[in-house]
């Protein structure tokens, strides 16, 4: 057996152990993402500076920046975010914070008993989880000198939504050309629906911004037949017919 099969069948049979798989994969990791470890850090800038911002889930206030910039520390996890700014003049304004995988992290390889066990204990406690490290706010005016100010600011908004996504869009659409026979990039979906999700909270603050001196909308009284719905026919009796 000449030598570079003999080297062969060793790297094999090394990669087959847990720990020898083990380094092999964080070696690669670390490879292709040199940065360090997510330290729990993120940045909150609001444009214009000066915001009030918070990080919440859901109803419950996770940090708190009294004046944007400023830096909060957060724990790892799977749930999804909001930094949510508010500042006069502007309408409170969000950004999402979902939680993606840190591959700069540690991680056992799912080899045997041991790799199988710290991989389910490292899905549960979201240690390989990590956010983004900065975020900004662009926060939204309350009142607009045009409509045309208005529009242009949310087309911009819009494009910049489209544009943050534009890579990774492009690279799940490559993949899913080019394995026809599969299902389609998992990823792709994940990204077209979060995309869509950003898309749809701008338009949501674009109907709450209003155009200086226009008249608001007035509410359209209720139709009581179509509140109440159309009122029942009455069918004449013989008797009233007589």
């Amino acid at each position: 057996m000449t030598a570079i099969p003999r080297v062969m069948i060793l790297c094999v049979a090394l990669l087959s152990l847990p720990g020898c798989a083990t380094v092999a994969l964080n070696a690669a990791l670390r490879a292709a993402h040199p940065q360090p470890a997510w330290n729990g850090d993120v940045a909150v800038a609001s444009e214009p500076p000066g915001a009030r911002c918070t990080v919440a889930r859901g109803a419950q206030v996770m940090a708190e920046v009294p004046a944007a910039p400023g830096t909060v520390r957060l724990a790892r996890s799977y749930s999804t975010l909001e930094v949510r700014c508010a500042a006069d003049g502007y309408l409170e304004t969000a950004e999402v914070l979902r939680a993606r995988d840190d591959p700069a992290v540690f991680r056992m390889a799912p080899n045997g008993v041991i790799g199988a066990t710290a991989t389910v204990i490292s899905l549960a406690s979201a240690r390989t989880m990590r956010y983004p490290s900065e975020v900004t706010v662009t926060l939204v005016p309350a009142t607009f000198p045009t409509e045309e100010a208005r529009e242009g600011f949310f087309a911009a908004r819009r494009a910049a939504l489209m544009a943050a996504r534009a890579g990774e869009v492009a690279l799940g659409e490559e993949r899913c050309r080019a394995e026809r026979e599969t299902t389609c990039d998992p990823s792709l979906l994940v990204a077209q629906r979060q995309q869509q999700e950003d898309l749809a909270r701008l338009d949501a603050l674009r109907g709450a911004a209003r155009v200086a001196g226009a008249a608001p909308a007035v509410a359209t009284p209720p139709d009581p037949v179509a509140a109440t719905g159309p009122r029942p026919l009455r069918v004449a009796s013989a008797e009233t017919v007589q």
